[in-house]
C-alpha cells in the first residue's frame, strides 16, 4: 500500500509542475504580444509622422498652406507625434527588459543568475562598445574613420562622470531589490521617484517651483501608491535598495539634462548629443562598478558553477548580452525623451508606464483590483491630465511670446531706393500677402552734413541692406 501510494503521489508535483510552466509559459506569450504590439504601435506612429512631414513638404512647393486640416499648428502636432512614438518604444522596452532581468536572476538555470553587480558592470561595457559601434558606423561607414568629438573637459568631469556613475547605482540596486521584493513592490516605491525629480529639477534650476506642480506630483505618486496596494510584500532591505534606485536614477536624469544643455551651447558640441550621453557615460559607469563587482561578488564567482561549466558561462555571457542591448536602446531612448521633453516630463511618462504596468497585471496575470486600486488608476490619471494642461499652457505662452517678439522685424529696408521709395519689402520665397512697414528715411539737419558723411550713409545703407537679406535668406530657408 505504501508503494501503491508512493507511485500514486509521485506524479502529482510533475503534473502540478507541468501545469504551472504551461500557465508561464501563456503569460510569457502574452507579454511577448503586448510588447510587439507596442513596438508595432510606434512603428506606425513614425511612419504616420514620416507620411504628414513629406506631406507637408509637397504642399509647400506647390506653394499651397500646410495646415492640412489640423486644429492646433502642425509643427506642434509633428512633434507630438515624435514625442509619442519614443514613449511607446520606452514602455515596450522598459517592460520587456524588466521581465526578462526577472526571469534571468530569478527562474533561469534553476535559481536564477545570481550576480547582478557583476552583470551590471558587464552590460555597461557591452553598452560602451555598442556607442562606439555605432558612432563609427554613423561617421562614414562601418570601415570609416570618423570619430566622437572631444567633450570639453569641465562638461566631462562635472556631468559625464557623476552621470555614469549615477547610471550603475541605479542599475545595480534595482537589479539587487528583485532578489527581495515583488515586482509590484518596486514599482509602488518607483512612482516616488516624480517627488526627487521635482525637488532635484527645482534646484537645479529646471523647473520653477510653483503649487500645480506640487499637486500634480503628489496626485501621481499617491495614485500609483492606491493603484498597487494590497498586493505590495514589505521588506525592509529590498525597500531601501529600491528607494535608493528612485532617488540616485531621478538625479541621474536631472543631470542628463543639465548635460545636454550644456552641450547645446558649446562651440564643439558633438553631432550626435544622445549618443554622445552615452558614450561618454558608459565608460565612466562601467569602471566605477568594476571594483564594486570584485570585491562583493569576484570570490563567489570564481568557484560558481556559472564560471566553471562552459555551457552555463556562454549561455549567462549570451543572455547578459541581450540585456546589454536592451538596456541600450533603452538609455537611448530616455534621453532622446529628455532632450524633446525634460526630465520632469520623462517621470509623468513613467508614472503612466507604471499604471500600464498595473493594467497588464489585471489582463495578463489575473491580478484582482480592489476599488481603493481602480481609485489610485482614477487619481494617477487626474494628475497626469493635469500635468499635460500646465504644458499645454506654457507652451502657449511662450509662442505667443515669441511671435510678439518676431513683429519686431518686419520693418526692414532691403536697399537704399527703398528708404527713399518707401516700397513694400517681402523676404525672398514668402508668399504672404502681408505688407511690411518701412523704416523711413533719414533727413539731414545740415546741408554740409550730406558731403562730410554721403561715404558713411551709403556704407551704413548697403550694411543694412546685407543684413537685411541674410536675415530673410535664413527665414526663408529654416521652413523647407
Amino acid at each position: 500500500m505504501a508503494q501503491a501510494g508512493d507511485s500514486e503521489s509521485g506524479p502529482l508535483p510533475t503534473l502540478a509542475a507541468l501545469a504551472l510552466a504551461g500557465a508561464n509559459s501563456d503569460k510569457t506569450a502574452a507579454l511577448v504580444a503586448t510588447c510587439s504590439f507596442m513596438l508595432s504601435l510606434a512603428l506606425g506612429l513614425r511612419l504616420l509622422g514620416l507620411y504628414l512631414a513629406r506631406t507637408r513638404r509637397r504642399r509647400k512647393r506647390l506653394g499651397l498652406l500646410p495646415g492640412l486640416g489640423l486644429s492646433v499648428p502642425f509643427p506642434v502636432a509633428l512633434h507630438a507625434l515624435d514625442v509619442s512614438v519614443f514613449v511607446v518604444l520606452w514602455y515596450a522596452v522598459s517592460i520587456g527588459m524588466t521581465l526578462f532581468n526577472k526571469w534571468f536572476l530569478r527562474v533561469w538555470a534553476g535559481g536564477g543568475y545570481p550576480f547582478a553587480t557583476t552583470m551590471t558592470c558587464i552590460n555597461m561595457f557591452v553598452k560602451c562598445l555598442l556607442s562606439r559601434v555605432v558612432d563609427r558606423c554613423s561617421s562614414g561607414g562601418c570601415n570609416g574613420n570618423g570619430a566622437m568629438l572631444a567633450l570639453p573637459s569641465n562638461i566631462y568631469w562635472k556631468l559625464a562622470v557623476p552621470i555614469g556613475v549615477c547610471t550603475a547605482l541605479d542599475i545595480m540596486l534595482s537589479n539587487l531589490s528583485l532578489f527581495y521584493i515583488t515586482v509590484t513592490f518596486y514599482t509602488i516605491v518607483k512612482s516616488g521617484g516624480n517627488v526627487w525629480n521635482l525637488l532635484f529639477s527645482i534646484c537645479l534650476g529646471h523647473q520653477r517651483p510653483s503649487w500645480p506642480l506640487v499637486v500634480v506630483i503628489l496626485l501621481i505618486s499617491s495614485g500609483i501608491g492606491l493603484a498597487s496596494y494590497g498586493s505590495a510584500h514589505f521588506v525592509l532591505y529590498g525597500f531601501v535598495l529600491v528607494l535608493a534606485a528612485s532617488v540616485i536614477g531621478t538625479l541621474r536624469w536631472v543631470l542628463t539634462q543639465s548635460m545636454l544643455q550644456a552641450m547645446e551651447d558649446c562651440h564643439g558640441a558633438p553631432r550626435n548629443k544622445v549618443l554622445a550621453v552615452v558614450y561618454y557615460v558608459s565608460p565612466a559607469s562601467a569602471i566605477g562598478l568594476l571594483p564594486i563587482a570584485l570585491f562583493s561578488e569576484g570570490s563567489d564567482y570564481a568557484t560558481s558553477r556559472f564560471l566553471l561549466d562552459s555551457q552555463l558561462l556562454m549561455m549567462s555571457l549570451v543572455f547578459i548580452f541581450i540585456s546589454g542591448c536592451l538596456a541600450f536602446v533603452l538609455i537611448f531612448i530616455e534621453i532622446m525623451l529628455v532632450k524633446k521633453t525634460s526630465a520632469l516630463s520623462l517621470g509623468i511618462a513613467g508614472s503612466f508606464k507604471d499604471v500600464t504596468q498595473v493594467l497588464l497585471a489585471v489582463f495578463i496575470f489575473g491580478d484582482q483590483l480592489i476599488p481603493i486600486n481602480v481609485f489610485g488608476l482614477v487619481v494617477a490619471t487626474c494628475g497626469m491630465l493635469f500635468y499635460t494642461y500646465i504644458k499645454h499652457t506654457k507652451t502657449e505662452a511662450a509662442n505667443e511670446s515669441r511671435n510678439a517678439s518676431q513683429k519686431g522685424y518686419q520693418r526692414v529696408p532691403t536697399s537704399r531706393s527703398d528708404l527713399e521709395d518707401g516700397c513694400d519689402v517681402q523676404p525672398p520665397g514668402s508668399n504672404s500677402n502681408f505688407k511690411h512697414e518701412i523704416v523711413p528715411e533719414f533727413h539731414m539737419k545740415d546741408e554740409r552734413g550730406v558731403s562730410t558723411s554721403g561715404a558713411k550713409t551709403v556704407s551704413g545703407v548697403e550694411l543694412v541692406r546685407r543684413e537685411s537679406k541674410e536675415y530673410f535668406h535664413s527665414t526663408g530657408t529654416s521652413h523647407v
